[in-house]
């Protein structure tokens, strides 16, 4: 993925091959979403969210064919447990969508998934981590700040269906201070 979204290169939609990984005992796969995956994308927005959903079958079908955005997605059996997006641009990445199933919470899959990211975006040299959390998202905010978010603007009623506020946090990725050429977070 080095140098996979800068201007002087041709643009290439990001892959990911499928992993297995061992959370609390129990195997998952992770792998690329696709548009087979719509449906359970949905349900489990429905489980996070109870209510109104924050994206419809169209909002993820538009994500899944941008050329810059990749969501992986996680499963345990046949059950999506979680599942995380990002668009990735030269300086600034954007985490656009980002659940997982309240039954799995807690049990460091979200960290899991966010590190992942966050090592795409250093790897391809982003200057910037960016994403947007509904201000009741507390523990989804903890997360973020154990990895060096901070909240930079809050934007009133951005949660439609809600009328809830939203918290834009950024992540600075700086150069590792070894000079080896990598990134390391701050």
């Amino acid at each position: 993925m080095q140098g996979l979204f800068h201007p002087e290169k041709k643009q290439v939609r990001p892959t990911f091959a499928p992993v297995a990984t061992i959370v609390q005992g129990q195997t998952l796969q992770v792998m690329q979403a696709g548009s087979e995956d719509i449906p359970a994308l949905l349900a489990l927005e429905q489980k996070v969210y109870h209510g109104p959903l924050p994206w419809d079958a169209s909002s993820f079908k538009t994500e899944l064919r941008k050329k810059n955005t990749v969501y992986l997605v996680v499963y345990h059996a046949e059950n999506l447990v979680a599942f995380i997006g990002m668009r990735f641009a030269p300086v600034e990445c954007h985490i656009t969508n980002f659940a997982v199933d309240p039954s799995w919470q807690s049990h460091g899959l979200g960290t899991y998934l966010l590190q992942l990211m966050l090592n795409w975006a250093k790897n391809n040299d982003s200057k910037y981590v960016s994403l947007n959390v509904r201000s009741d998202n507390l523990g989804a905010q903890r997360l973020y700040r154990t990895f060096g978010f901070t909240i930079t603007n809050v934007q009133e009623n951005y949660y439609q269906d809600t009328h809830t506020a939203g918290l834009r946090m950024v992540m600075r990725l700086k150069p590792d201070l070894a000079g080896k050429g990598k990134r390391s977070f701050e």
